[in-house]
């Protein structure tokens, strides 16, 4: 089954996706226009601890686990924190959208080929933008960017499916914003954000379908949280969210499906002061119950098996130490196992095969080290070609975690 959309939600740190899949509508993806079997590529956002930025990167994969030489997306240099991978323009070609701190967030638009052809300017904001979520806010099919913010107000930015952006305040907080997350809330069937705040509670906004927002707090927790991720993780059919805190316990909070969250907990209680930057979910053991990955920033990073109920248990992914931000879930090898690519800074990135246990194996994805703070999976060096009735900016087969 071909995939071709995850839309990271990161704070450089993954939060969020939303893929098409074996869970969604599979009838309005048909397929690869080339006929090549299914290869998985990933984009990197990256930023420079000294200097004025750094090029983000694609490695196209090879579809067996492994990645060809990476090369810059475009000549941009900038500190990018966030990327989100989605159709935004009137082609067929997966296009980047970058959440950029101290310069204008980017959009750069995929060529089919393994490239990007050009890159344009997201509205005119310039700010510590560190994540960055892409779905359907308003009325239209025309896929929309939220961003988070830090220490300003968080923004939503209506596209007009050729490519262009219209911005505004998601509201007047200003809040210290690292992660977001989009997903379906209450009932209204509109599209919902989840913000993950540092030094202040965590902030759910529900959409009123065209483009505005009511927000409130998720709960009465402070942490320092940089990353969330929204999937179903209780017996119940309401969205919860996993929070990824810094020297905090990680927490989920349970959703009541009127938009807000019912209660509270810790995911490892065991293990409370991980540093974690960045959170996933998706099916990592052989059981469908969701699961969690975590990106630990200077620990090992960690997978937290779900019981279904709301509690998980953890374990290490790997031996691995390392400044983690971010991590992305996807089938990146030939099987259908879910596997991991972890977004490091000042090391090589790594991807990591699933055994379907709970389990991996790790290798660096590519020999250069580098400063990454999030990172994207999808089909960037393909055309896609779907169903008659689909439009570029239809989430009607979109889940909220990978399969």
């Amino acid at each position: 089954m071909p995939r071709y959309l995850q839309a990271w939600i990161v704070g450089g740190l993954l939060v969020s996706s939303m893929a098409v899949g074996t869970s969604g509508d599979p009838s309005r993806l048909t397929g690869r226009a080339d006929g090549a079997p299914e290869a998985l590529d990933v984009v990197f956002a990256n930023f420079d601890t000294v200097g004025p930025g750094a090029p983000n990167r694609l490695c196209l994969g090879t579809g067996d686990g492994g990645f060809t030489a990476c090369d810059d997306v475009s000549a941009d240099s900038h500190d990018s924190f966030g990327v989100a991978l989605g159709l935004v323009d009137g082609d067929q070609h997966l296009d980047a959208v970058f959440a950029n701190s101290g310069t204008v967030n980017r959009v750069c638009f995929g060529d089919g080929a393994g490239g990007f052809s050009s890159c344009a300017d997201v509205g005119a904001d310039v700010a510590a933008t560190i994540g960055v979520a892409l779905g359907l806010v308003d009325g239209d099919a025309h896929l929309d960017a939220v961003f988070a913010n830090n220490g300003s107000p968080n923004r939503v930015c209506l596209g007009d499916g050729l490519g262009g952006f219209s911005c505004s305040n998601v509201s007047a907080d200003r809040e210290s914003s690292l992660g977001v997350a989009l997903g379906h809330l209450d009932a209204g069937g509109d599209l919902d954000v989840v913000f993950a705040n540092i030094g202040g509670a965590n902030r759910v906004c529900l959409g009123d379908g065209m483009g505005g927002f009511s927000c409130f707090d998720v709960s009465a927790d402070i942490h320092d949280s940089r990353a969330v991720a929204l999937g179903l993780v209780d017996a119940d059919v309401n969205m919860d969210a996993v929070f990824a805190n810094d020297k905090s316990v990680n927490r989920v909070c349970f959703g009541n499906g009127a938009g807000g969250f019912s209660s509270c907990g810790d995911v490892d209680p065991l293990d409370p002061d991980n540093p974690s930057f960045g959170v996933a979910l998706g099916h990592v053991d052989g059981d469908p119950s969701l699961d969690a990955v975590f990106g630990n920033f200077g620990s090992f990073d960690q997978v937290c098996l779900g019981d279904g109920a709301g509690a998980f248990t953890c374990q290490d992914v790997s031996a691995d130490s390392l400044l983690t931000f971010g991590v992305a879930l996807d089938h990146v090898d030939g099987d259908a196992l879910l596997d991991a690519v972890f977004s490091v800074s000042n090391h090589q990135n790594r991807v990591c095969l699933g055994d379907g246990l709970g389990g991996f194996s790790c290798a660096d994805l590519r020999t250069t080290a580098e400063h990454s703070a999030a990172a994207a999976l999808g089909e960037i060096g393909s055309t896609l070609i779907f169903a008659d009735d689909f439009e570029s900016g239809d989430t009607s087969a979109w889940s909220n975690t990978v399969p």
